[in-house]
C-alpha cells in the first residue's frame, strides 16, 4: 500500500488531494480480504495523530489492484490551522484488528508571505478562535511579511494541538498573545517563559491580558509589576518614550505596569505617564540585554493609519535585529504618450538638481478605446521623452501595458472589467499583456532601466488606490517581476505598515503616503509632511513612499522634497529595496 498527495507544498485555502495504491497478494492459500477497516490519520506540526477518516467493510479480492483519489482535504480551520509539516498515516486492518499494511506520506502547509526567513517565531494564544481571530493571524502575517521570520501558532490547549513544555527551544522569539480574557496561558508556557533553560537567550513578548497572573515572576526576575487595568472607548495619546512622539491609541482595554527596578526595566511607551510598553533585562542575566517585552494593549486591533501600532512594530524591529533606515521614494505616475514633455522634464530636471532618484510609472501603449493606438517602440518622440527623463536619474516600472481594458489609457483599469465589476479572467490574458509591455521596453532599448511592475489602478481617497486584478493575474506579475511597486492587496491591514512586504516570489513596495491630488495640492503636501514626521520618529526606520502626477508641476513637489529632506529622509531608487534587502 502507498499513499501520496498531489503536491508537496500547499498554501492556506487550497485543498490537499490524497491518493492511494493498494495491491492484494494473489497467494492461492490466502483468503480474500473482507470486512477490513482503512484508517487515515494525520499528525500536525505540534500535535499527535488524529483520525481523519475510517472506511469500514473494505473488501478486496486476491490479486486485486486499485489506485485512485482517497480524500480531498480543504486547508481551512481545524485540523489545518497551523503551518508546517503534516504526516499522513494510512493503516489497513483485518476484521480482527490485525494490521495488513500501512503507509506514510508528508506535505507542508506554507504561508504565501516571506521569502527568506532568518528566524523562527512561536505564537501561543487561546483555543477560542472566535476571540483570537483575526488578531493573532494578522500578527503572524505581519511578522512573516515584514520581519523575515517563520511563524508557528499554537492555539494553547485546543482539541488537536496543545503547548508542550520545552517547545520554545526550537524558536528564537516566543510570543504569548493574551487576547482572551477568560482563558489564561497554559502552565507549561508560564514555566518555560520564566524558568526555561536558555530562555534569556531568546526574546519573549507578552501581549495583552493575564500579566497579573505572573506578577511574582516579573517582580522577581524582571523588576516590574502589574499596576492597573482600564477600559475606555475614548482614544488617547500613546507617548513613544524612545522618541518623544505621540501616536493615537484606540484600543479600549489598556493594561499598565510599574517599574520596580529601573536598572532592569526600560519604559518604551506611556499613556498618561503610566507605562504600557516596557522591555526588561533578566535579574540574573542582565548582561544579555533586554529579553522580555510587555505590551499592554492589543496592537493588531482598533487600527488606524499612523496609530499606536507603529510603536509596537518599531520595537519589533529591535526584537528581530532589523535596521531599516528612513527611506523616501518618489514615483512619477501615469507617464504615457500624451504626457506633456515640458512639464515632465521640468519635474525630472528639478529632481536631478536635488539629487533625488525617482521612478517613472510608465504606460508603454496608449489606447483611447476608439481605435487610436500609440506605441513606445513606434513613436520616436515618446521614446526620446522617456530616455531624456530617465537620464535625470530615474528608473521605470511598467504600469501595465496600456492601463486600459476597453476605455482610455490611465482612465481605465486593465485587468478589471469595470462595467461588470469582475476581474478579467484568465492567466493567458495577463501573460499576453505583460509580454506586450515587456516587448515594448525591449524594442525601445529601455530594459536596463526596468525595475518592476505596477498594476493599473484607480485612485480612491488621497491615500488608497484600488489595484484590481485576479489571483491568477498576480501570479503572472510575480512570475515576471521581483518587485511590485504597489500597496499589498491581501488585507490583514498590511497597508498600515510602513515597510516593504515580502511574498514567496516577490517584494511589494507600497505607496503608503498616497498621492497629491489635483486641486488639493497644498492640503495633501501638508498631510504628507505631517505623516512623514510621525514616521520619522520611529527609531528603527520606515518607508515614506508617495506618487506624484507630473502634470501638477514642480512647486508642490519642491515643497514635499524640501520638507522630507529637513526631516532627515534618505531618497533611494525603488530597485535598491530588492537588490540590497534589509539584513538583521
Amino acid at each position: 500500500m502507498e499513499i501520496w498527495t498531489d503536491k508537496e507544498v500547499y498554501h492556506p485555502n487550497e485543498s490537499v488531494q490524497l491518493y492511494i495504491w493498494i495491491k492484494v497478494n494473489d497467494v492461492p492459500e490466502l483468503p480474500d480480504i473482507e470486512g477490513a477497516r482503512l484508517v487515515i490519520e494525520l499528525k500536525q506540526p505540534f500535535g499527535t495523530y488524529i483520525t481523519l477518516s475510517t472506511k469500514r467493510d473494505v473488501s478486496l479480492r486476491k490479486g486485486a489492484e486499485w489506485e485512485g483519489m482517497l480524500l480531498t482535504l480543504p486547508i481551512t480551520g481545524e485540523p489545518f490551522r497551523n503551518l508546517g509539516e503534516y504526516v499522513v498515516h494510512a493503516e489497513l486492518f483485518s476484521r480482527n484488528d490485525e494490521l495488513y499494511a500501512e503507509a506514510f506520506t508528508k506535505f507542508i502547509i506554507k504561508s504565501i508571505f516571506g521569502r527568506k526567513p532568518r528566524s523562527r517565531t512561536l505564537i501561543v494564544t487561546s483555543r477560542r478562535t472566535e476571540l483570537t481571530e483575526p488578531f493573532v493571524s494578522k500578527l503572524a502575517v505581519w511578522l512573516e511579511a515584514a520581519f523575515a521570520t517563520d511563524v508557528r501558532i499554537i492555539y494553547q490547549e485546543g482539541i488537536y494541538q496543545s503547548y508542550r513544555s520545552g517547545l520554545y527551544k526550537d524558536f528564537d522569539v516566543l510570543i504569548y498573545y493574551g487576547v482572551d480574557y477568560q482563558q489564561p496561558p497554559p502552565p507549561g508556557l508560564i514555566t518555560d517563559i520564566f524558568e526555561g533553560e536558555g530562555i534569556t537567550e531568546k526574546k519573549v513578548i507578552w501581549i495583552g491580558y493575564h500579566i497579573e497572573k505572573v506578577n511574582a515572576y516579573i517582580q522577581r526576575l524582571y523588576g516590574l509589576s502589574y499596576a492597573d487595568f482600564t477600559s475606555d472607548v475614548e482614544p488617547v495619546n500613546l507617548l513613544y518614550a524612545d522618541t518623544g512622539t505621540d501616536y493615537k491609541l484606540f484600543a479600549a482595554d489598556r493594561i499598565f505596569v510599574e517599574v520596580i527596578n529601573p536598572e532592569l526595566v526600560k519604559v518604551r511607551a506611556e499613556v498618561d505617564e503610566q507605562p504600557i510598553i516596557v522591555s526588561a533585562k533578566h535579574t540574573y542575566y542582565s548582561e544579555g540585554g533586554e529579553c522580555f517585552y510587555y505590551v499592554g494593549f492589543h496592537p493588531t486591533a482598533y487600527l488606524v493609519p499612523l496609530g499606536a501600532h507603529l510603536v509596537f512594530t518599531d520595537i519589533l524591529n529591535e526584537v528581530y535585529g532589523i535596521e531599516r533606515g528612513k527611506i523616501a521614494l518618489v514615483r512619477l505616475e501615469d507617464v504615457n504618450a500624451f504626457t506633456d514633455p515640458e512639464t515632465l522634464l521640468s519635474v525630472t530636471s528639478y529632481l536631478k538638481s536635488e539629487g533625488i532618484p525617482f521612478t517613472l510609472g510608465l504606460i508603454p501603449v496608449y489606447r483611447d478605446g476608439k481605435g487610436t493606438e500609440i506605441r513606445l517602440s513606434q513613436s520616436r518622440q515618446f521614446r526620446m521623452l522617456i530616455k531624456m527623463a530617465l537620464l535625470d536619474g530615474g528608473e521605470l516600472v511598467l504600469h501595465g501595458a496600456s492601463h486600459q481594458y476597453d476605455g482610455q489609457t490611465a482612465l481605465d483599469f486593465e485587468f478589471w472589467d469595470e462595467k461588470n465589476g469582475v476581474p478579467v479572467d484568465g492567466r493567458a490574458y495577463a501573460e499576453q499583456r505583460v509580454n506586450e509591455a515587456l516587448r515594448e521596453i525591449e524594442l525601445s532599448g529601455l530594459h536596463p532601466y526596468l525595475a518592476g511592475w505596477e498594476t493599473p489602478h484607480y485612485p480612491g481617497s488621497y491615500r488608497d488606490t484600488y489595484s484590481a486584478a485576479s489571483k491568477e493575474a498576480y501570479n503572472v506579475f510575480e512570475k515576471y517581476f521581483d518587485l511590485l511597486y504597489e500597496n499589498p492587496h491581501w488585507g490583514f491591514d498590511l497597508s498600515l505598515l510602513p515597510y516593504i512586504v515580502e511574498v514567496e516570489n516577490a517584494v511589494y513596495v507600497p505607496t503608503n503616503l498616497g498621492y497629491v491630488r489635483q486641486g488639493h495640492e497644498a492640503e495633501d503636501v501638508r498631510r504628507i509632511l505631517w505623516e512623514t514626521q510621525l514616521l520619522s520618529s520611529l527609531q528603527y526606520g520606515a518607508l515614506a513612499s508617495f506618487f506624484y502626477h507630473p502634470g501638477l508641476g514642480v512647486e508642490p513637489l519642491r515643497e514635499l522634497i524640501q520638507g522630507l529632506k529637513a526631516q532627515g529622509w534618505t531618497f533611494k531608487p525603488v530597485s535598491a529595496l530588492v537588490t540590497a534587502p534589509v539584513e538583521p
